[in-house]
């Protein structure tokens, strides 16, 4: 059964006015609706996600310097008023003989380094493997509607330490788990 309203006069709440639908719709296209994109948006919206993953254990380091992960993604914003909120989970593992050794991971957007990062120190000295889970988390502000590049690095406090940014169950016998890199691009 279809049911239908019928009236002459719709009044607004106060009675002070009629309110006017006579053919609304009327003589509407697809082409004459509006499209919603990032511009209709409102701050703080979602505009775009992206991410990479590695396999567990992809990199292996005992660099001191500044050394390339693996984990890289390349985005265009959409504004230069974009964020992006940027996360990273990992349960990396290191072997030390060296009691002081640490290791620290960061972001880097193109060649400059962010303040999104984390790291590690370790004590108790012995070869012998820690493993711990971090989630690096942040907001980066590039302010450009050029294509960026950002990437996670990584180094380990001396020559001594060997370090993974994936983690490996058992001492490295057995696989452990993914790395991802999450970027979220909201609207400013």
């Amino acid at each position: 059964m279809t049911s239908k309203l019928k009236t002459d006069v719709l009044e607004t709440v106060s009675g002070s006015g009629t309110i006017a639908l006579t053919n609304q719709l009327s003589g509407m296209t697809s082409a004459s609706v509006p499209l919603l994109d990032h511009t209709k948006m409102p701050a703080g919206s979602v505009l775009n996600v992206y991410y990479h993953t590695l396999g567990n254990g992809t990199m292996a380091t005992t660099s001191t310097s500044f050394v390339d992960t693996g984990l890289t993604i390349t985005l265009t914003p959409v504004s230069a008023s974009s964020r992006f909120y940027m996360s990273y989970s990992n349960s990396p593992h290191m072997n030390s003989v060296n009691s002081t050794a640490f290791v620290q991971h960061f972001v880097y957007r193109d060649s400059t380094r962010t303040s999104i990062g984390g790291g590690a120190r370790f004590s108790g000295g012995g070869a012998y493997w820690r493993t711990f889970s971090q989630t690096t988390t942040g907001v980066d502000s590039p302010n450009t509607t050029s294509a960026i590049t950002y990437k996670v690095k990584m180094n380990t406090g001396d020559a001594t330490a060997y370090f993974h940014l994936g983690q490996h169950f058992d001492a490295g016998v057995s696989d452990g788990t993914n790395v991802t890199f999450t970027i979220t691009e909201i609207k400013g």
